[in-house]
C-alpha cells in the first residue's frame, strides 16, 4: 500500500470521530444556550433602548427650539431696523450694488470671499452650489414689473442695514445663508452680497412672502432656494408701516441640517438613524388623516428647479393605526414613542412637537439596532461559554494526547528511511558524487530513494559537461583580440557578447605591416547557429583565415582561398560563415574590403547627417569552392566620421512582443552618440539592444567593432 493511503487512513481514524464529536456538542450547547437568553434580552434592550432614545428626542428637540429662538430674535430685531430705516429715511450708504455687479464682477466689490453654499445631508458640500459672497456689501436686485421710482427711493434707506445684517450673520455664521429684507414696491436686498439669481426671480411670489402677506405673522418654510437650486428653510416675518399694514417682509434662510442634527444622531445612534420635521396634513394635502414629512435627508439630495413646490412626502400607508395615534399626540402637545416601519424597515419613532403649526421632530431607529444591542445577553453567553470551553477543552486534550502518541509511532516509519536519504545527500552535498542510499522499501520514500541513486551519476555527468564548457568558452576567448589596436588618427573599439557559453561570431585585427603597405586589417564573422558547434566552425575559419593572411596580403586572394578551403569540410553539413574583411591603408587613408555574404559595413557622417553602406558582391564562405571573390575600394575616413562593422544579433534582437529591433534603431543610437568615443558608442548599442529585449535575453550572439576617425 502507498504511503499517503496508509497516513490518510489513519489520520481518518483517529481525527474525525473527536472532530465531529465536539462539534455536536458545540452546537448542542450553542442552541440551548441561545433559546435561553433571546426572549429576556430582547424585551430589556427594548426597553433600554427606548427609554434612551425618548431622552434623545427630548435633547434634539431643545437644541431646535434653541435655534428657533435664536433665529426668530435676529429677525424681529431685522424687522423693526428696517422698519425705522424706512421711516426715518437716513442717507445711503455708497457704493449700491445690485446683482448684475456681481454677475459681471464689477471693479466696486473687490475680492470676493470664499464661497458659500449649503452642506449636503453628510455635512459635505457640492461644488455645483456654491455662490461667491462678499460681507463687505449688500446686493440689490429690481424684481421684475417693479415700482422702479419708488425702488429706487427706498435703495438708501435700505443700504443703512449693512451692520445690523453684518452683526446678525456673524454672530450667527453657522446657522444662516442669507438675510434679505423684500418690498411690495420690487425692491429686494440680501446680504452677503452675492449673484446668481435667476432673470425671472421676483421675490413677492416666493411662499415665504405670499404666506407672511396672507397670515400676518411669522412664518417658517421649506422651499428651494433660488441662488443654490438647493433645498433650504426659511423664516420670515412682515415689515409695518407705522399705521402697521403690511409694505414688505424679511427673513433668513438657513441649512436644513440646521434643524435635523442627522450627523450628531448618527454619532450617538448608528449611521442608519433618519430624523425629519413632520406636521399633520390638511385637507389641501390630500388626506387629513395622514402626516406630511415637511423635511428630511432625501429632500435636499438632489439639486431641484427652484420654480417647483417641494412633493412632500405622507406617512398614510406605513401603518394607519399608529399614524391616527401619532397625529392625535401632535395635535395635543404630546412626544411620545412607537412600533412603525419606515419604507417597509420595521423601526421605533420618538418624536415631539417643536415649533408652531404642529411642527414635530422625530428620530427613527431601525428595531435591529434597538433589539441587538444587549448587554445582559452577552455576559450571559460568555459565561455559559466558558463552561462548555471547560468541558471541551479537557476532553480534547485527552484526544490529543491519544494523537501525539500516535504520530510518534507512526512518524518511525516514515522519518527513518528519510534520515537515511538525508544522510546521503548530505554526502554527496560534500562533493562525493558517489553517494547513494539505501532502497528498503516499495512505497513512496523507495521511490524517492531509487531517484536519488540515479541523480548521482547524471550528476557527474553535468559537472563534466559544464567544466567542459567552461574550457570551450575560455579557449573561444583566448582566440578572439584582447584589445584593439592603438592606431594614431584612429579610435576603435570592439567587443563580442554570446548568448550562451560559447558562439559563432568573430573578429579579429589581422596585421599591421604588409607588402601593400602599413594596414589596419579587420575581420568579421558570423558562423550560422551559436553554442560549441559554431565555436569550432568559427575556430577553423579563423585558423585558415590567420594562415592564409600571412602566405598572400592580397585580401581577394586570401577570402577566396579560405572559401576553398573550407568548402572541403563543410559541403555536406550546411554550415557557412558570412565575413567582411576591411583593410585600412594607414598611409594613404584607402578603405580596401571584401564582403563575402556578410551584411555591408556603414560609414556615418555626422557633419552631412548621411550613412553610407560599404557594399560589394560575394557569397558566404563554404558555400562554392569555385567562387572567385573582389575587392571593393574608396577614400578613407574624414575627422569626426565613424565606420562600424556588426552582426546581425543587433538588428535581428527581439522584444517579448515579437518586433525586431531593426536598422532604423542602431542608425538612430549611432547619430546620437556619434560625438563619443569609440567605446562609449559600442557600450550605448550593447545597453540600446539589451532594453529593448528586456526581459528576455538576446537569442543570438552580438559582435560590434566601432572605427573613428580622429583626424
Amino acid at each position: 500500500m502507498r504511503i499517503r493511503w496508509k497516513l490518510l487512513l489513519f489520520l481518518l481514524i483517529m481525527v474525525l470521530p473527536p472532530v465531529f464529536l465536539v462539534r455536536w456538542y458545540s452546537i448542542r450547547e450553542t442552541q440551548a444556550l441561545g433559546r435561553e437568553l433571546a426572549g429576556a434580552a430582547a424585551a430589556n434592550s427594548r426597553d433600554t433602548a427606548e427609554r434612551e432614545l425618548a431622552q434623545t428626542v427630548n435633547l434634539f428637540a431643545e437644541a431646535v427650539n434653541d435655534t428657533r429662538d435664536v433665529l426668530e430674535l435676529a429677525l424681529t430685531l431685522q424687522a423693526r431696523e428696517a422698519e425705522r430705516l424706512l421711516v426715518e429715511r437716513p442717507p445711503g450708504i455708497e457704493p449700491v450694488l445690485f446683482d448684475t455687479d456681481y454677475d459681471r464682477r464689477d471693479p466696486r466689490i473687490g475680492v470676493l470671499e470664499p464661497p458659500r453654499a449649503l452642506p449636503d445631508s453628510t455635512g459635505e458640500t457640492k461644488a455645483k452650489t456654491v455662490i461667491p459672497t462678499t460681507p463687505d456689501h449688500l446686493v440689490f436686485r429690481l424684481s421684475p414689473n417693479a415700482d422702479r421710482q419708488a425702488a429706487l427711493r427706498d435703495i438708501g434707506p435700505l443700504s443703512r442695514l449693512l451692520p445690523t445684517f453684518r452683526i446678525i450673520y456673524l454672530r450667527h455664521e453657522p446657522l444662516l445663508l442669507w438675510n434679505y429684507v423684500s418690498l411690495d414696491n420690487g425692491l429686494h436686498c440680501a446680504y452677503p452680497g452675492h449673484g446668481g439669481y435667476p432673470p425671472d426671480y421676483d421675490p413677492r411670489r416666493r411662499p415665504w412672502y405670499t404666506a407672511v402677506k396672507a397670515q400676518g405673522r411669522g412664518v417658517w418654510s421649506i422651499m428651494v432656494d433660488a441662488n443654490t437650486s438647493r433645498t433650504i428653510a426659511t423664516l420670515s416675518l412682515p415689515v409695518h408701516e407705522p399705521d402697521g399694514s403690511i409694505i414688505g417682509v424679511t427673513g433668513v434662510d438657513f441649512p436644513l441640517d440646521t434643524l435635523l442634527l442627522e450627523s450628531d444622531l448618527s454619532r450617538r445612534w448608528t449611521p442608519a438613524v433618519r430624523s425629519m420635521l413632520l406636521r399633520p396634513a390638511t385637507p389641501e394635502d390630500g388626506d387629513s388623516k395622514a402626516m406630511v414629512i415637511v423635511a428630511m435627508r432625501d429632500y435636499m439630495e438632489d439639486d431641484r428647479d427652484w420654480k417647483t413646490p417641494l412633493a412632500m412626502e405622507r406617512l398614510e400607508n406605513e401603518d394607519p393605526a399608529a399614524v391616527r395615534t401619532m397625529r392625535d399626540d401632535v395635535q395635543a402637545g404630546r412626544q411620545g414613542i412607537l412600533e412603525m416601519p419606515f419604507r417597509g424597515v420595521p423601526s421605533v419613532w420618538a418624536y415631539k412637537p417643536v415649533i408652531q403649526d404642529g411642527l414635530t421632530l422625530a428620530v427613527i431607529v431601525p428595531q435591529e439596532v434597538i433589539v441587538a444591542s444587549s448587554r445582559e445577553a452577552e455576559a450571559s453567553i460568555i459565561d455559559r461559554t466558558r463552561s462548555m470551553l471547560r468541558d471541551t477543552s479537557l476532553f480534547a486534550l485527552v484526544i490529543n494526547l491519544l494523537l501525539v502518541g500516535a504520530a510518534a509511532i507512526a512518524s518511525l516509519t516514515v522519518t527513518r528511511p528519510l534520515a537515511r536519504l538525508a544522510k546521503a545527500a548530505a554526502t554527496l552535498a560534500e562533493g562525493d558524487l558517489t553517494a547513494r542510499a539505501e532502497v528498503a522499501s516499495r512505497d513512496e520514500l523507495g521511490d524517492l530513494a531509487r531517484a536519488f541513486n540515479d541523480m548521482a551519476p547524471k550528476l557527474l555527468e553535468r559537472v563534466k559537461l559544464k567544466n567542459d564548457m567552461a574550457l570551450a568558452m575560455e579557449v573561444q576567448r583566448n582566440l578572439l583580440p584582447e584589445r584593439p589596436p592603438v592606431i594614431p588618427g584612429l579610435d576603435i573599439a570592439a567587443i563580442s557578447l554570446f548568448c550562451d557559453e560559447t558562439g559563432g561570431d568573430y573578429y579579429d585585427f589581422l596585421s599591421f605591416s604588409r607588402e601593400r603597405g602599413d594596414t589596419c586589417d579587420v575581420v568579421l564573422g558570423d558562423v550560422t547557429g551559436h553554442g560549441v558547434s559554431a565555436a569550432l566552425f568559427m575556430a577553423t575559419g579563423r585558423a585558415l583565415l590567420h594562415a592564409r593572411a600571412d602566405e598572400d596580403p592580397d585580401p581577394a586572394r586570401c577570402i577566396t582561398m579560405v572559401n576553398r578551403l573550407l568548402c572541403r569540410d563543410t559541403q555536406l553539413t550546411g554550415r557557412f560563415i558570412t565575413l567582411f574583411f576591411l583593410s585600412m591603408n594607414l598611409d594613404t587613408g584607402e578603405l580596401t574590403w571584401v564582403r563575402a555574404g556578410h551584411d555591408p559595413a556603414l560609414l556615418y557622417d555626422p557633419g552631412r547627417d548621411d550613412f553610407e553602406e560599404l557594399m560589394g558582391s560575394g557569397i558566404p564562405l563554404g558555400v562554392e569552392a569555385t567562387w572567385e571573390y573582389t575587392e571593393n575600394h574608396r577614400p578613407g575616413l574624414c575627422a569626426g566620421q565613424l565606420l562600424v562593422l556588426g552582426t546581425d544579433g543587433i538588428w535581428e534582437a527581439m522584444n517579448p512582443a515579437g518586433e525586431m529591433y531593426g536598422k532604423d534603431r542602431f542608425r538612430e543610437v549611432l547619430r546620437k552618440n556619434a560625438g563619443k568615443t569609440s567605446q562609449e558608442i559600442v557600450d550605448a548599442v550593447v545597453d540600446a539592444v539589451q532594453d529593448f529585449v528586456q526581459p528576455l535575453r538576446p537569442e543570438d550572439d552580438l559582435t560590434l567593432v566601432v572605427i573613428r576617425a580622429l583626424r
